[in-house]
């Protein structure tokens, strides 16, 4: 399981710094779980780096705003959006 030091590592990353093909392909990436919690650690586990990624062939940084909702808090609003 992931803390926040390590998330914290990650969101301070480059994009640069890992090579494209070493980038999980978002597309590929199969998310499982009966709870929010559940869907959250597992996607961070498919997914390593959830700042930097795939999206077939594209690398993909993404970043917030530190005034911002947390990554969590965004995860959590995008599966419960799911669900509905």
């Amino acid at each position: 399981m992931m803390d926040i030091k390590l998330l914290e590592e990650m969101a301070g990353r480059s994009i640069g710094e890992t090579p494209p093909e070493d980038l999980k392909d978002i597309l590929q990436v199969d998310i499982r779980g009966d709870t929010v919690c559940q869907k959250w650690e597992d996607y961070l586990a498919r997914i390593g780096n959830p700042y930097c990624f795939r999206v077939g062939e594209t690398p993909v940084r993404i970043s917030f705003k530190p005034e911002g909702k947390a990554l969590e808090e965004k995860l959590k609003t995008y599966f419960l959006g799911l669900k509905r």
